[in-house]
């Protein structure tokens, strides 16, 4: 009996299909390397293509993550002024949620393009969003003074550090300890033992500021570095 020919373009589709996620998670796998690791080696010149490869992959659909890129890109423009221009230019062919996402790191870096740029598509959003937009355009970007209010607030600060390696945006997150918001605290405790797994830089840091602390924020800092170790090379 021969196989009817729709099956076997189904089955054609579905092998292209996997073939095209084989070869894309590689890519993003990379993309995301270059991320949270960037400020131990910054290379601002793979910042389009890994953008994309974020955007393509999912990685902002994530929990946490678009404040967490915000705050990165954020960083990263703010290193480099002189390439904002082309890399607009450049990302400009991305989905229009990701497009809002590149605008609010560019307001945050302090780039008055950043503004423009957040001014200009206020004017193509509905109501609510367009004020969300004036209320963020009416505050002073500065992201190492930004004080950790939220969990996206917590995300935005580690994303600034992961662009940058400076350590005001992890003593942000070490003010939140012992906040009265509902789950940040502990959210905050969370954030900083996977973080200071994940980096030597962010254990040194606690470890610096442990003498700095009230009783109860250096109760709770050595409580999330309990078992830490951090991973070697980082």
């Amino acid at each position: 009996m021969k196989t009817p020919r729709f099956i076997l373009s189904g089955i054609g589709a579905a092998l292209i299909l996997l073939q095209t996620q084989a070869l894309a998670a590689p890519r993003l796998a990379t993309a995301v390397e270059w991320l949270n690791h960037y400020y131990e080696n910054p290379q601002p010149e793979r910042l389009v293509t890994s953008v994309y490869e974020l955007s393509r992959g999912g990685y902002f659909e994530q929990s946490g993550h678009v404040p967490l890129a915000i705050g990165f890109l954020g960083g990263v423009f703010a290193q480099n002024p002189e390439q904002i221009d082309q890399w607009v230019v450049m990302l400009s062919g991305l989905p229009r949620a990701h497009q809002r996402l590149v605008a609010s790191a560019l307001w945050y870096s302090g780039s008055a393009k950043g503004a423009d740029y957040l001014r200009a598509y206020s004017r193509v959003v509905g109501p609510e969003m367009r004020g969300d937009i004036e209320q963020l355009l009416s505050m002073k970007p500065n992201l190492r003074e930004t004080e950790v209010r939220s969990t996206s607030s917590l995300n935005l600060q580690w994303g600034a550090f992961l662009a940058t390696g400076d350590a005001r945006h992890v003593t942000q997150v070490l003010a939140a300890l012992g906040s009265d918001q509902p789950g940040l605290s502990s959210a905050a405790r969370f954030a900083l033992a996977e973080q200071a797994t994940a980096h030597e830089r962010v254990y040194q840091i606690c470890q610096d500021e442990l003498a700095r602390q009230t009783d109860e924020v250096g109760a709770q800092v050595r409580t999330a570095l309990t078992g830490v170790k951090p991973q070697p090379g980082n």
